[in-house]
């Protein structure tokens, strides 16, 4: 079979040509973006092989639950799980390059951190002081992850 930017070049009549030729199903209904993306998937599943059961599963339990949503006119991304919260003990070290420069940051206490001879409050004053910018402090340093696109 092609490659998938290969693919991309063939006319709607070139990718019904392959999918016939392919066992099992017929073709998706006749939106040539649904039947590309189905051929990349075959050609993907041929040479790396299936998903494993517990994949399956899982994406069948989401997929149900996003009919479902759809159903009631609901079109919310299912709820995630909040991040477990990370505690800093006191003596840990935080570091972060920015601009060329290493920053280190040592956690002197609760909600005291040092960094370069000043202490502050939160990691988010410090971030701002690096920065100038208004900022997540916990972002900044890598201690949780950005949700926001």
């Amino acid at each position: 079979m092609q490659s998938i930017e290969e693919l991309q070049k063939l006319t709607k009549e070139e990718l019904l040509y392959l999918w016939r030729k392919l066992p099992g199903r017929q073709p998706p209904p006749a939106r040539t973006d649904r039947l590309l993306r189905e051929l990349a998937y075959r050609m993907q599943e041929a040479e790396l092989g299936r998903l494993d059961k517990n994949t399956t599963v899982s994406l069948r339990r989401h997929m149900t639950e996003f009919e479902k949503s759809l159903q009631n006119q609901k079109t919310a991304a299912p709820e995630l799980k909040a991040a477990p919260k990370i505690t800093l003990e006191t003596g840990s070290v935080l570091t972060r390059d920015w601009e060329g420069k290493r920053i280190t940051v040592q956690v002197t206490g609760p909600r005291q951190f040092a960094c370069e001879g000043e202490t502050y409050k939160s990691l988010s004053a410090l971030a701002r002081k690096i920065t100038g910018q208004h900022l997540s402090g916990p972002l900044f340093f890598g201690l949780k992850e950005n949700h926001h696109g």
